[in-house]
């Protein structure tokens, strides 16, 4: 009989082969010897190092800039509202708040000439028989006046005024 090639007798190890990649360092005998303790270094801390003085100096900075930011805040002079603001800085959806610049009272056309208290802008309400006046009397140049209106085509038709 013919002699047979005769395989390893030693059993493949069941675990995987490693994926970690081997060092590319020198070989073993140049690293420090394991019986020497070696010292960790401290990692240093990211971002900005404040003692307790300087974050107190910081806060204290900060408080102040804010007093003087809500001081200015109150300093300020501010117009007084007269109504709730709406409607595009009007005290209503159709109402107006202001004072008479002047008056038309012609036979043609009798319009109210109105500088808004709230907006500043200048309107012009056109007066017919059907406007109401509380109390029943033309409002004079420089009275405070609140003026209800209709928009018809662009113009605006003074519906009621009330003179305070």
């Amino acid at each position: 009989m013919a002699p047979t090639k005769r395989t390893s007798t030693k059993r493949k190890s069941a675990r995987r082969p490693s994926t970690r990649r081997t060092s590319s360092r020198r070989s073993s005998s140049s690293r420090r010897p394991s019986s020497r303790k070696t010292t960790t270094r401290r990692k240093t801390p990211k971002g900005l190092r404040l003692t307790r003085k300087t974050q107190k100096q910081i806060l204290i900075a900060v408080a102040v800039v804010v007093a003087v930011l809500v001081l200015l805040a109150f300093m300020q002079k501010t117009r007084p509202i007269v109504g709730k603001k709406s409607a595009g800085g009007e005290i209503a959806r159709n109402a107006v708040y202001g004072k008479v610049t002047s008056i038309n009272v012609g036979p043609a056309r009798k319009a109210i000439r109105v500088r808004s208290l709230n907006t500043g802008k200048v309107y012009t309400f056109y007066v017919g028989w059907r406007t109401k006046f509380s109390p029943n009397r033309w409002p004079s140049r420089g009275e405070r006046v609140k003026i209800y209106y209709v928009n018809d085509e662009g113009y605006l038709k003074a519906t009621r005024v009330y003179i305070r």
